[in-house]
């Protein structure tokens, strides 16, 4: 048996293995994915070439794609982008299940050997048996380990040009457990659903969102002129990998908790976060949802600067104001409120109900009634090698500039030659360069209205 049939018959027997292991699992509801990156680099990245349907259609019935591709590949800012650094995260949560790394990361040719044709990459299975794929990632940025949980949205490693690539991009695929490709998008020349949390539009990026984001943790009610003192990481705190809207550009991965506030009054209010020990950053949503949407405003000073909100609060409306640690930061802290209103529907303390009735004798109606109780208010196989889309096309448009006309500028992976060696154990990894960086200028979003 040559070593082409052996690594056929290996990689038939890793998908089965697969596949048995899934079906042992029993059923699970479908998992949908997020977009890999970090919301600091989101808008770095564009479509390059979406996964052939066939004659080189893509899942829109466009263009954006060339022969035989297997998978999404996202541009990133070509060199100068993968130079900077460009993060790829988990799309949804799962078990790293294969990993590779060291293999060089600048190839132009569309054919540069190491990782099965992948490079430097990262596979993980997820809990319906389905698997996603991390490929053409940088030398060694690769941060995590066969065997090892991940959450949604935490770092892989970084956008390289590794494998059987001809420039910086990260190729995206989907496997079912039987180890065959699949389209992560919906439309009409593709099969339904999508797999997407939030699809977004063609030629776009899905969204940031990761799938089942609980709801933050409400520990305490805020109430003008008042403060209350808590911890990142009390009881009851959630730590969700999230970007709070279009509020702030960067991922949280918590621990995060909140606080419910409301004015009767609609009038100018200002939140002010203190006593931090640690990066503890503010936000200001419409709900408790705490799943990146509804929100109106942050402070996300760093290093442990405190932080202020002001804005007009509508009269009676709840807000749910969110502290959310900066890549796991806990702290103790002190929030308060600047404001007049008091709390909607609870009345004036001191109206005429607290003098004593003109009767000293206690009627039998003496004892507190229920209401005195407060309101609830893959790696790719080892066959992976012989796949025609191990790569694909670079995105060399730097910033600033329209995206490249994708493969017709650089070309696809036609006639790309094949291999048959399989990854090897995953090297002791050098130091890490953090996925996540921290965020340039400090900015405090103030005067935000209330809808």
């Amino acid at each position: 048996m040559n070593a082409a049939w052996k690594d056929a018959a290996l990689g038939a027997a890793l998908s089965g293995i697969g596949l048995c292991a899934a079906l042992a699992a029993g059923p699970a509801r479908a998992q949908d994915y997020r977009f890999p990156t970090s919301g600091e680099d989101y808008g770095h990245f564009y479509p390059t070439a979406y996964l052939d349907q066939g004659g080189t259609t893509d899942w829109n019935c466009g263009g954006i794609t060339y022969s035989g591709h297997g998978g999404s590949d996202f541009g990133g800012g070509s060199w100068t982008g993968m130079d900077e650094g460009r993060d790829i995260v988990a799309a949804a949560a799962g078990t790293v299940i294969d990993a590779h790394d060291g293999e060089d990361d600048r190839c132009t040719t569309g054919d540069c050997p190491g990782g099965g044709g992948y490079g430097n990459y990262v596979k993980i299975r997820h809990a319906d048996g389905k698997a996603t794929i991390y490929a053409h990632l940088k030398t060694w940025s690769v941060a995590v380990s066969v065997g090892q949980e991940v959450g949604c949205g935490q770092g892989l490693g970084q956008m390289g040009s590794s494998g059987y690539s001809t420039g910086p991009h990260v190729h995206f695929e989907v496997r079912t457990a039987s180890e065959s490709r699949t389209d992560p998008f919906d439309g009409p020349c593709s099969s339904p659903p999508t797999y997407w949390v939030d699809q977004g539009v063609y030629d776009g990026l899905p969204g940031l969102v990761c799938e089942d984001v609980g709801p933050c943790a409400v520990l305490a009610r805020l109430r003008c002129g008042e403060s209350v003192s808590l911890s990142n990481d009390a009881g009851g705190a959630t730590s969700s990998h999230l970007s709070y809207g279009g509020c702030s550009e960067y991922v949280y991965s918590g621990p995060e908790v909140a606080v419910e506030f409301a004015t009767e009054l609609g009038e100018a209010v200002t939140l002010r976060l203190s006593g931090l020990g640690a990066d503890l950053d503010l936000f200001l949503l419409a709900s408790e949802a705490c799943d990146g949407t509804g929100c109106h405003a942050a402070s996300t000073e760093p290093y442990g600067t405190d932080e202020a909100i002001a804005f007009t609060a509508a009269a009676g409306q709840r807000y749910v104001v969110a502290v959310d640690g900066w890549e796991g930061a806990t702290s103790a802290f002190s929030l308060s409120a600047e404001c007049a209103g008091g709390w909607p529907g609870e009345g004036d303390p001191g109206d005429d109900d607290t003098a004593p009735d003109d009767d000293a004798a206690p009627d039998d109606d003496a004892a507190p009634d229920d209401d005195a109780a407060p309101d609830d208010d893959a790696a790719p196989d080892d066959d992976a090698a012989t796949d025609d889309d191990a790569t694909s096309d670079d995105d060399a448009a730097p910033e600033g500039e329209d995206p490249p006309d994708r493969v017709e500028d650089f070309g696809g992976c036609s006639g790309c030659a094949t291999g048959s060696a399989s990854p090897g154990p995953l090297p002791t990894l050098a130091p890490l360069v953090p996925l996540l960086r921290r965020r340039g200028r400090p900015r405090v979003v103030a005067g935000v209205g209330s809808g």
